[in-house]
């Protein structure tokens, strides 16, 4: 092969290859066809020449998105093939966030292991630490009072309401909204403030035990609560006129990334990427735990699938979490104590359970299986982002690039769950 395209390739290889038809150890000729010539990698199901190959067309275009990339909403590389700015494939590459907490939890006595399911869903880590502890409650038959259950579910939809505001805000200003976006922060601080009053913390906060809660609701953090709820349904429903009622918004998200019914259930998305295709299930009404069955409250269900349904689902969560914990707090704590009566060190019997919760992404699972020590001998964390990972994977290509970057962000994606 003495030219390609017009290119004279003697002339312009000779001097770097032994022959004309390689170069640098690569087949010219095997750049010819679709398939990649042997000892060069390319991600499955992507492709650097058209698939359809007899018809006039300009070469795919391989983009890496992330790993660092505000557009991935976490440490995830997206490999997409353009034709032009449509996407024609895309491949998750996962792994840049290992936590090895699930190796970690097999050296870690069980009143130590809220610290490290915090470090899976680290925008809301105590709905993670409710999970672990239902497992362990489960295992060890252990009777959680009252008070405490009271205290979980409060500091759980805090905590789910502050996972839902900074979501909320990042879907704007990948919308292009930025207003919006300030707004949302100054709300979820005041939430943090709160949740720091209770735990001490503001991201990482270890404060669900075996049996209860590491220290009592503090009165400090009752005030601020009560001040933050004089303000909080105002608030949601000035965001709903600024965000949700902009005709630029609509655009960009209607009919955008649509997770049909079926694709839904067969890769088991849960939570509000299900509820929007039309799945009506949620732990905390099917299987209520905590105080969930004493609430009265609302569960949206959409069947269009698209990017404007997963966000109208998450804000009616957003308004039914401030509807429960106005509830909460006018019931007041119930008399008793915080935590249960247990061991310094405590041993579960042999076996296996499964405990799990309406997480602010969907279902959050934690399977334990123990050996009858002080420590599990397999801990199993069940993150629904994996899951939904899948299926935006799936339903990308055949969107724009800027609405991949749209279609990405509704999906609320949480790497520390998908590395663990």
């Amino acid at each position: 092969m003495d030219s390609w395209l017009g290119y004279d390739l003697k002339a312009q290889y000779t001097d770097f290859a032994p022959g004309i038809d390689s170069f640098d150890g690569y087949d010219l000729q095997g750049w010819l066809s679709p398939e990649p010539p042997e000892g060069i990698v390319i991600p499955r199901s992507l492709h650097r020449l058209p698939h359809h190959g007899d018809t006039l067309a300009t070469d795919h275009f391989l983009l890496n998105v992330g790993p660092s990339h505000p557009a991935t909403h976490g440490a995830l590389r997206m490999i997409m093939e353009l034709d032009g700015e449509k996407v024609m494939g895309s491949e998750a590459h996962v792994g840049y966030l290992h936590r090895g907490l699930e190796k970690l939890a097999e050296h870690r006595k069980y009143n130590a292991l809220s610290t490290l399911m915090d470090r899976g869903d680290y925008a809301g880590g105590i709905l993670a630490e409710w999970a672990m502890c239902r497992a362990v409650e489960t295992l060890g038959d252990i009777e959680v009072p009252a008070r405490a259950e009271w205290i979980r579910t409060l500091v759980s939809e805090l905590t789910r309401l502050a996972s839902h505001y900074i979501w909320l805000a990042a879907v704007g200003i990948d919308t292009g909204a930025m207003g919006p976006f300030l707004y949302m922060l100054r709300d979820r601080e005041a939430i943090l403030e709160i949740l720091e009053a209770a735990t001490g913390s503001r991201m990482m906060y270890n404060y669900l035990r075996p049996g209860g809660v590491v220290a009592d609701w503090p009165l400090e953090a009752d005030i601020k609560l009560r001040t933050f709820l004089e303000k909080a349904d105002e608030y949601l429903d000035e965001h709903w006129d600024v965000l949700f009622e902009s005709e630029l918004f609509k655009q960009r998200v209607i009919g955008i990334g649509v997770v049909p019914h079926e694709m839904a259930l067969s890769f088991a998305g849960t939570g509000f990427v299900a509820r929007a295709s039309g799945i009506d299930w949620d732990l905390r009404r099917d299987r209520p735990y905590g105080y969930y069955d004493k609430l009265d409250y609302d569960v949206l269900v959409l069947d269009e699938g698209d990017v404007w349904a997963r966000v109208l689902v998450r804000f009616d969560e957003m308004k039914q979490s401030v509807r429960m914990i106005e509830q909460l707090v006018e019931m007041g704590p119930p008399e008793g104590e915080f935590i249960a009566k247990l061991p310094k060190v405590l041993r579960l019997p042999k076996g296996e359970a499964y405990g799990c919760v309406e997480g602010a992404r969907g279902e959050i699972g934690c399977h334990i299986y123990s050996d009858g020590g002080a420590t599990p001998y397999r801990l199993r964390y069940r993150p629904p982002i994996q899951y939904h990972l899948a299926i935006a994977e799936t339903v990308i290509p055949g969107d724009m690039l800027g609405d991949a970057m749209v279609t990405m962000a509704s999906f609320d994606f949480c790497f520390g769950e998908v590395d663990r």
